[in-house]
């Protein structure tokens, strides 16, 4: 996992991966045929403690190899784990999203209908709650006037070759504007309901699936 974390972020080490490692609750993995990692994403739940208005799944961090980008099972997973997890609880269930990248941020408008931060138009609710847990987690790092998390130093940050923008893709532009200072390392938090009524269709039918 550390190998391929590496391969894709800069300014990552291992002490400081370990460390992210063991403050999360679940791995999700992403195998190929020869069961080589080729992703995973970290899960934490209720990283803040549990919350008035609902169970909070917060992403750590999130890679998949370059050689297998366009395949959505690592996201289908993700997806059934919540559905699971939030029939378990019977509460709403929000996913909190740090992103360091465009490609993270356009998993948003791919899942849901709802969410903070949007393009054209605001979420009230979901951006108090966001501002809420991110202050509870990451305290001065939290830039709140800005919508980031800015640490003293980069904490990992894609690499160059990776972090390049898909001309003309309004969801990248909007998150270049939203979060200028990504190359250095700057999180974009994000925040939107995991529910059946707020899910488009793929992430909706996963999310509905038991997760195995």
């Amino acid at each position: 996992m550390f190998a391929l974390m590496a391969g894709h972020y800069d300014a990552v080490t291992r002490e400081a991966f370990d460390a992210d490692l063991g403050r999360k609750n679940e791995v999700i993995l992403l195998h190929d045929g020869e069961e080589k990692i080729r992703g995973f994403t970290t899960i934490a739940w209720n990283p803040c403690g549990e919350m008035e208005a609902g169970d909070v799944i917060f992403s750590g961090d999130t890679v998949i190899h370059r050689d297998c980008w366009g395949t959505q099972e690592l996201v289908k997973g993700f997806c059934r784990r919540a559905g699971q997890l939030q029939r378990q609880s019977g509460r709403k269930l929000y996913w909190f999203l740090i992103s360091k990248g465009h490609r993270t941020y356009r998993y948003l408008p791919l899942f849901a209908k709802r969410f903070h931060p949007h393009p054209e138009r605001v979420e009230p609710e979901l951006e108090r709650l966001a501002g809420e847990i991110t202050g509870k987690m990451f305290g001065a790092a939290w830039k709140a006037d800005e919508g980031v998390i800015r640490f003293g130093g980069s904490a990992g940050h894609l690499r160059e070759e990776i972090a390049g923008m898909r001309e003309g893709n309004p969801w990248a532009e909007f998150f270049m504007r939203k979060n200028p200072g990504h190359a250095g390392g700057d999180e974009l938090v994000c925040l939107t309901e995991m529910a059946e009524g707020n899910l488009r269709r793929g992430a909706r039918a996963a999310f509905l699936e038991d997760f195995k």
